[in-house]
Order: structure tokens, then sequence, then C-alpha cells
């Protein structure tokens, strides 16, 4: 998967493909994927919560491997157009790995494909993926991940202070914020009990600057997971390639999200769903991962939970794990914050979509869409993992009219934004245990979910 050969091949597309400004670029994206929706007949239909039509979702992936052909990846920096080829994209999909371990020791986890429907469970991880931290309370913070029985794997927030200091970007301070990350989430994992639990990183990384640092010696190994990205939709630039190349270079295992915006270039629902299969399958190609995350996001709430973003990833996540054996994962990025019962609510819509839909991973969660300060805590990643603990096997059909229940208890207080309590007030800072508070508003949500019918085993 990490090809000497590949990398030599996507740095000379980079500079050497057809030069193009980036304003027809992204014209031909919006134009290519209005065509494809008729060409292929993609419809979302507002009655469903999740796609539940295979024949749909094979639709949607050779949509997207269409567009994938058609526009490749745009790069900012050369602006170019960097195109593969079908044998090309298909060639890399075989390579791609089936499972992959993350971890070291007792920590360890093995992620595997799944198939919509699979009985396997999807590995969770615990995290805020980017929610602003103090520093003082950033270990803290996740160690209430890390120590949740539940959780695989953790991935860190964002603190805003390396020693108390205000780093600048590509400065010597964003190499001591990255390096301050490793010794912070470390300690955190040991006093968990769980020193050797697969970190997802460089999260402090800035720039490739922090991502080179930190992912070097002695501090985050290759069996840690570490982040690369597209910019939506379908671009890349210098930072981005050199993580690429540096991760590829030094045997890392690498994670690729991709984030669509409902209503940009990519347009509708069904664009979105287009959108993210073209940028996993390119992902894979460019940016060599092992791991690929599908997040698409709404333009107003910032968050990936809202009905349209919970039916196109849906769609775009069976449309990949039918056709391929990709190592999918989905971000659970919810607008409503801790110790709020619609919180919890869009928690379990994410967590069942993406379960029979055939995720792998799933992860989070960014309470608050990771905008509010201390707004996250490992609970709802508890209940995350609980979730997709009883929803792997569901048939969609039946994950479906559980999702519709789910969404009345959330989507009408969207656009108020539910931010709810902070870390500090969820949470006893010392023992790193949630309050009596906040169990009492999760037992409940646990009932009336088991009520609805999905019944939690833990």
């Amino acid at each position: 998967m990490k090809s000497h050969t590949r990398l030599l091949t996507v740095l000379d597309r980079m500079d050497n493909g057809p030069v193009m400004d980036e304003k027809d670029f992204d014209k031909l994206i919006a134009k290519t994927v209005r065509k494809l929706i008729k060409k292929y007949d993609l419809q979302y239909d507002r009655d469903d919560a999740i796609l539940t039509s295979d024949e749909m979702a094979d639709r949607f992936f050779a949509a997207g491997l269409e567009l994938a052909c058609t526009a490749g990846v745009y790069c900012t920096d050369t602006h170019v157009q960097m195109l593969f080829t079908e044998e090309e994209i298909r060639q890399a999909l075989r390579w791609a790995p089936d499972q992959v371990t993350i971890g070291s020791g007792l920590d360890q986890c093995t992620i595997v494909s799944r198939r919509p429907e699979d009985p396997v469970v999807p590995k969770i991880v615990g995290g805020g993926f980017g929610a602003p931290i103090p520093e003082e309370w950033f270990s803290a913070v996740m160690e209430s991940y890390a120590k949740e029985p539940v959780v695989d794997s953790i991935v860190g927030c964002n603190f805003y202070t390396a020693h108390g200091r205000t780093p600048k970007t590509r400065s010597p301070w964003e190499v001591l914020l990255a390096w301050r990350e490793v010794e912070l989430i470390k300690s955190a994992a040991q006093r968990a009990g769980r020193p050797g639990i697969g970190i997802g990183v460089v999260e402090n990384a800035v720039s490739e600057i922090g991502e080179l640092s930190a992912s070097s010696y002695g501090g985050f190994p290759q069996e840690d997971w570490h982040h690369t990205c597209f910019v939506s939709e379908l671009k890349t630039n210098y930072g981005l390639l050199i993580k690429v190349a540096h991760l590829v270079k030094t045997g890392c295992v690498i994670h690729s999200f991709y984030n669509s915006i409902l209503g940009g270039y990519a347009g509708s629902a069904e664009g979105v769903a287009i959108c993210s299969v073209a940028g996993i399958l390119l992902e894979c190609v460019v940016n060599m991962a092992t791991t690929f995350s599908i997040c698409p996001t709404h333009p107003f709430y910032n968050c990936d939970t809202a009905p349209e973003l919970i039916w196109a990833a849906s769609a775009a996540q069976q449309a990949v794990n039918r056709n391929t054996h990709l190592l999918t994962a989905v971000m659970t990025s919810p607008v409503s914050g801790p110790m709020t019962e619609s919180l919890l609510y869009e928690c379990a819509t994410m967590a069942t979509a993406a379960t029979v839909s055939g995720t792998a991973r799933i992860d989070g969660v960014r309470s608050a869409v990771g905008v509010e300060i201390l707004h996250v805590t490992g609970l709802e990643a508890r209940f995350n993992g609980e979730v997709a603990h009883a929803a792997a096997g569901l048939s969609r059909k039946d994950a479906n009219e559980m999702i519709c229940q789910f969404q009345k208890h959330y989507v009408p207080v969207l656009d108020k934004k539910p931010i709810g309590k902070s870390f500090l007030e969820a949470y006893d800072p010392i023992k790193v245990e949630p309050t009596p508070q906040w169990l009492e508003i999760y037992q409940k949500v646990k009932e009336d979910v088991a009520k609805i019918g999905l019944k939690l085993q833990y």
C-alpha cells in the first residue's frame, strides 16, 4: 500500500498534469455532479433516514468512480489537475489493506473491513477531534475517553497554548505544541491503564511542521494512526502532500478524511454522496491511506447529523463498502453538547446509520461541533460504542425506522444549538468520572432508545 513507486507517480502528476484555473475546476465538479445524478438516476427520499437499496448504492459507486476519473484531484499550489485512469484507481483499491492493527501490547486494536448489515461490531474511537481544550485540562479530558472499555482507540482535542505560550503557525512554537500533545495524551493513556492504546495524531499540527516533528523518533510511533485529508471538493496542496510523503516513507498507518460540503460545489445530498465516494477513491490513490473517513458538513449547522447528511453518508458508506474492501470510518460531529438528551440522540443516529452501512470504525464524539471550549466528554463516546454494539447485524430497514424516531428528538433543536455544559460541569475533573446528573440523562436516553427497539447490552 505504501508504495515508493506510487508516491513518485503521484508527485509527478502534481507537477506535470494539465494546468487549470481553480475556478474552472470548481465548475467542472459542480457540472459533472449534476450530470451524474441524472445519468445514474440518484434520488434522495426524505421519508428515509438512510439508504436501504443495494442497487442504488452500486449506482452511487459507479457515479463516484466516474467523477474521480473525470475530475481527479486539483493541486492548489501547482494549479494542476492530477488525473488518474479507472485502472489506476482500481489497482490502488486492490492493493489497499482489508485490515490494520493499531496500538501496541494489550491495547492493540485490529480494524477490519465490514459490509452493510455486517454482524461484526465496528471499532470505536473516542476523542473530540480538534475541539478546543485549555492545556491544563487536556490530559483529564483525554483520560475520560481512554478509560472507557468500549473505546478501542483515542484521538486528541486541540489545546491552544504550549507551555502557557500561544504558538504561531509555521514557527518553532508549532513544534513544541505538537510535542506537548505527545506528552499529555500519553500521560492520559498511562493513567487510564492503557499505555499502548492507538492514538490518532497529530491533532495539534496546524501545518505539516507539527506532523513531521511529532511523528518522528520518540514521538508518535508508526502504529498510531496519522492524519491527512483533501480540501473540499477534491483538492490538495503542498502541505498535505508533504505529510503524505513523510508518512509513506516512514511506514506509518495513514488515516485520511474527506469532508464534502452540502450546498457547495457538491450541491444536494446526492451530490455529497457522489463527491464522498470520489474523494475516498482518490484518497486511496493519492494519500495512500489505510483508513478513510466520510464526514460531510452542513453549511449552517456545521454538523454531520442533519437528516440530509445522515442519508448522504449512509449512501456513500454503502457504495464504498459494497464495492471495495476499504476500511471506512465516520465522524460523529453533533450540534448538541454534553448533558443534553439531544446529543445522545444525535450519537444514536450516526452510530446506528454507520454501523448498518458497513463502517469499519466510528470516530468521535466532536460534541457541540467542536467549537465550544471544553464541551466534550468521554461519556458520549461510551454511548456511541454501546449503540454500535447493539446495531451490528441489524437490517437497514429496521435501522431506518429506529433512526427516524431518534431524529425526532434532535432535529427540531438543530438551529437552537444546545451546547450543554462543559467538561468541568459534566465530570468530576479530578476523579475523571461523569457527574450523577450527566449519568442520569445518559441512563434515561438509553432506556428510551431501548423502547424504540435498540437494545443496548452494556
